[in-house]
């Protein structure tokens, strides 16, 4: 065996650490900082969007017979723009109808989208929404829409939201917690 030569080891080992040290640097310099949120302004805001996206045009379409819209959505960013406020999200909303003890998911829409908020006398309204493009832009799209940390967040989250507006259906058509939901 030979013995353990430390002009030669000092050295190498040395280096790996140096490159090692420079590779974490680099990942932490050229990673997106967390996407903004104002916790006060996201409770001020946040309700009223909720409520705004079952039943707007941009994000669903009119429902069947008995059908009614519900929506699960997280924020990924908050930002004012003048006097608006521009609430990135994701969200899953998904169209559901009753068919005796179970429903039945008839459509929906799962992605990023922007909520474009006015303030008014009584409080925030929803002026806009911005939903991205299908295909081959929508990338480009999500990019325009949010800051380059809120577009690496919702890029991330694509396909694993964990959202699921099943259970305010069920609740909202007074069916139980474990009732069946069936594709159309």
């Amino acid at each position: 065996m030979r013995p353990w030569n430390r002009r030669r080891t000092v050295p190498a080992v040395s280096a790996a650490l140096l490159l090692t040290g420079t590779a974490v640097a680099v990942l932490l310099l050229t990673s997106p900082a967390r996407p903004e949120l104002d916790e006060d302004l996201l409770r001020a805001v946040a309700p009223v969007v909720h409520t705004d996206l079952p039943t707007n045009r941009k994000v669903v379409w009119p429902s069947q017979p008995g059908g009614r819209w519900f929506c699960a959505q997280r924020p990924v960013e908050i930002r004012r723009d003048g006097d608006d406020v521009r609430l990135g999200l994701i969200a899953n909303c998904s169209m559901y109808v009753r068919r005796d003890a179970a429903l039945v998911l008839s459509g929906g829409f799962s992605g990023g989208l922007v909520a474009v908020l006015t303030p008014g006398p009584d409080g925030y309204r929803v002026r806009d929404v911005e939903v991205p493009v299908d295909g081959a832009g929508n990338a480009e799209s999500l990019k325009r829409m949010f800051s380059t940390a809120g577009y690496e967040e919702v890029r991330r989250s694509t396909g694993r939201t964990g959202l699921d507006p099943t259970p305010q259906a069920r609740a909202a058509f007074g069916l139980p917690a474990n009732a069946p939901v069936a594709s159309r």
